[in-house]
Order: C-alpha cells, then structure tokens, then sequence
C-alpha cells in the first residue's frame, strides 16, 4: 500500500474503493482535507471514464463528506445527491449506510436536527444489513455520534446518554472522551472530570482524524479557562487552531479564534484581544451567510419535494378512480348479460337493484372525492402545527412564509421582538392553548404565562386587554 499511496499525486489510476477510502482516510488523519478533494475529483474522471457504478458512488458520498467539512455545504449536498441519483443502481447496504450518514450529518451541522436524525435512522436501518462487522460498526458509529450531537442541540438528555453508552459500546475514538468532558465544562463543574476523560483521548491521537486532535485540544483550552490557568489554555488553543488552519476547517478557525480573543483579554491584553475577535467576527459572518444560502436551498428543495409527493398522490387517485371505473363498467355489463337470460320480471327487477347501486356509489364516490377535496384545504395549518409539535427550527421560517402580513406588519411595529418572542406570538395566533404551548416547548404551564406576560410588557398592552385577542385581530 506504501507504493500505492507514494504514487497518488502522480498517476491517473483507477482504485479499488478499499484503496479509495484507505488513501482519502489518509490524508483527513494527515489534515490535508484540499488534497483529500483533489485525489477523489481526479479518481471520479477515472470511475465516470470506466462506467463504474459503485466508484462514482462511493467517490461523490467521500467528496460530500470533505466538503461537509470544509464547512461548504452547498457543495457537499451536491455531490450527496448525484450519489444518490446512481446509488439506486446498486444494492449495496454498505453505500446506501454511508450516503444516509453524510445527508445526516449536512442537515445536522446546518441546525436541522429533525432532519439530520431521519436520514441517521435510515443510515442506522442500512449498517444493520451490512454483512462486514467492522464496516457495520464504524456506519453505526458515526449515526450514534451524530445523533447524540443533535440530541445535545435538542435538550433530550436521556437520548444523549442512550448514543453516548452505543458509541461506546461500539469503537473508542477521542471524540467520545471530548464530547463527555466537555458536557462537565459547559456545567462548569466536575472539572477533575472533565480532565480525566480528555486524558484518556489523548493516548487514542496517533490513529484517529486530526479534527478530533484539534477539539481535543480546544477542549483542554477551554478546562484551563474554567480553572483560570490563561496562559496555559492559550498555549492549547494555539495548537488546535494550527490543525485547523492546516484542515481549513472554518468552523473550528472561528471557534478557536473566539476563545483565544476571550484569553487574551482575560490576560489584559485588549490589542490581541480586539485582533482574534476581528478574525472571529469576519469568519463568523461569512459562515452564517454562506449557512442562510444552504438552509434557503434546502427549504425550496423540500418544497419542492412536498409538491411532487402531493402531485404523484392526485396521479394515483386518478388512477385508482378510472380503475374502479373500468371495474365496475365491466361487472355492469357482465351482470347485464346473465340477467338476459333471466326471466323478464326477475330482470326488472335486478336491472332497478342495479340502478340503487350504482346511485349508491355513485352517492360513495361523490363522497369520498368530497372528503379528499377537504383534505387538501390549506395543508399548510397542519404543517405548521406538525412543526411546532417536533420543536422544528424550521417551524418560524415556514410560518414567515404562512403569514408573510402578520409577520412584516409586527416586526415593522415591534422591531426589537425576539425569535421567542416572535414563537409565542405564532402560537398565538395559531390557536394552541397554553397547554399545547408547554408541551411542544417542554416547559410547564407556569413558564408559559411568565413568557405571555413578559410579551405583553414588550408590546406595549394594557393590562385589561386580552393578549390572544389582540394578537388574532392584529
């Protein structure tokens, strides 16, 4: 393999997926994510030029994951698609385990933990069927971290220790020593903790992707800070920040930049401070713009995918009608020719029984297409009450877009409202009781009448005026 991978820079060959995957895992260990891109770009001309069904596959869900971690997600869930379009070619588990996961963890980067944790739990149903154990562990293991990461973001702790006790169960990595300490550091308690379990990452370095080095790092940085130990957390997060530039890794950049900008100033030395936090904010900036274009992206593509799912609904109602027709023309004309045979009042009698049936279902049919044409009535409210039930962040972009006028009329009004506030507001004016409320937000009754009360103040509402009136007729 030593051969093989002196020579990659060098020749236009075509790989075996192992020696694939063995040489991009290679060089993520290394750091040299660009290169990683450049060598799978270069294997795909290969693939494609071959007819490669499975290559092609396994070479766009490889560059969907590089750029994923470049942070250029818009570019990541290109290549993931085009995996998908071939990926029906194939049946391989093994691939359809992967693509799920890096879908997965896209959406889960960019704050749609809902989605991020569908497409794991299809990742999950594919490693299940992979016949190879160590292949079927490391996909298992990548869906249980990335859904302990999401579950983190969406406050359900028990889900959090249900992953982490999987991970571990599975493969021992850094990453799963850093996320458990640093659960220790964001409580700022059990410090001693939170050390141990980054001790016993740093022993697992040698072998694993330097981005978990770099949070390692960061993490240690970060447990100095808490025991006040600047300098000490300053020298870590230097070096973490060095694997990260190495990487291009923006998002690790920005964090370290931020930490290093609140050392320096916790050091007193403010002209330091006010150049990491320069850095920080500029690359800050830039990622969640270039996030705001993915997300917008990825909303016109579900609604995209909602309208062909209704389409194909309409199409197979048709469809089922004109075969019921046909059905039922061919049982008519059948049981119209046996009662020919019949006696002449026998068939009065059957053809005036007919007529009732017919009317009958006719009376059924017209029904049925009634209740259907009701369904389909502004789909959108149920949409919106699915959303705010899954405490989907999704759920204020889709309701901006329900009631653009109430949205612009408020905000115009009330500027300095909060996407809190803002929330209570569309719940309001949705209806929910405050029952409803505290269960989709998980927060009991008490705390949903402080918020109303609080959003009350904001707006500027007399105390006799009734907060729900107001917000339906506004």
């Amino acid at each position: 393999m030593s051969t093989v991978l002196f020579m990659v820079p060098y020749q236009a060959q075509t790989y075996s997926i192992f020696e694939l995957d063995s040489i991009t895992e290679m060089y993520k260990t290394k750091g040299d994510i660009e290169k990683a891109v450049d060598f799978n770009q270069n294997a795909l001309k290969q693939y494609r030029k071959n007819d490669n069904r499975e290559g092609i596959i396994a070479v766009n869900i490889n560059l969907g994951n590089l750029l994923c971690t470049l942070n250029q997600y818009k570019e990541s869930i290109s290549y993931l698609e085009e995996a998908k379009s071939e990926i029906s070619k194939t049946k391989n588990p093994y691939l359809y385990a992967r693509l799920y996961n890096e879908f997965g963890r896209d959406y889960s980067l960019l704050g749609l933990f809902g989605k991020g944790n569908e497409n794991l739990d299809k990742a999950i149903g594919y490693a299940l069927k992979v016949s190879n154990q160590k292949k079927k562990k490391h996909q298992l293991y990548f869906s249980y971290t990335w859904k302990w990461y999401n579950f983190e973001y969406m406050k359900k702790m028990d889900s959090v220790y249900s992953m982490q006790k999987k991970c571990l169960e599975i493969i021992q990595e850094p990453i799963i020593y850093v996320k458990a300490a640093g659960r220790f550091i964001d409580e700022k308690k059990h410090l001693d903790s939170a050390e141990y379990y980054l001790n016993k990452a740093i022993p697992l370095f040698e072998k694993s992707p330097a981005d978990q080095k770099a949070l390692t790092l960061l993490l240690f940085g970060d447990l100095y800070t808490e025991k006040k130990e600047y300098q000490k957390a300053l020298d870590y997060y230097f070096q973490s920040l060095a694997i990260s530039q190495k990487m291009k890794r923006r998002d690790h950049i920005r964090n370290g930049y931020e930490r290093i900008s609140k050392t320096f100033k916790a050091l007193n030395n403010q002209e330091k401070a006010d150049e990491y936090y320069k850095n920080y904010s500029f690359l800050n900036d830039s990622i969640n713009a270039g996030e705001k274009r993915v997300l917008h992206a990825i909303v016109e593509k579900l609604d995209e995918e909602k309208k062909q799912e209704e389409s194909n609904k309409t199409r197979l109602f048709i469809l089922i009608c004109v075969i019921s027709a046909v059905f039922v023309g061919l049982l008519y004309f059948l049981r119209k020719a046996y009662l020919e045979k019949q006696k002449k009042k026998d068939n009065l009698i059957e053809q005036k029984d007919e007529l009732i049936e017919k009317k009958d279902q006719l009376i059924e049919k017209h029904s049925q297409e009634t209740s259907q044409l009701k369904k389909k009535i502004n789909t959108k409210f149920p949409q919106l009450i699915k959303l705010a039930k899954n405490n989907d962040p999704f759920f204020i972009v889709r309701f901006k877009e329900v009631y653009p006028e109430f949205y612009e009329k408020l905000m115009s009004q009330y500027p300095d409202l909060t996407d809190s506030d803002l929330k209570i507001c569309a719940f309001i004016r949705l209806n929910l009781t405050n029952k409803e409320i505290g269960q989709y937000e998980n927060v009991t009754l008490r705390a949903v009448e402080t918020r109303k009360y609080r959003l009350k103040k904001k707006l500027g509402i007399a105390p006799e005026t009734d907060l729900i009136k107001w917000i339906q007729e506004f």
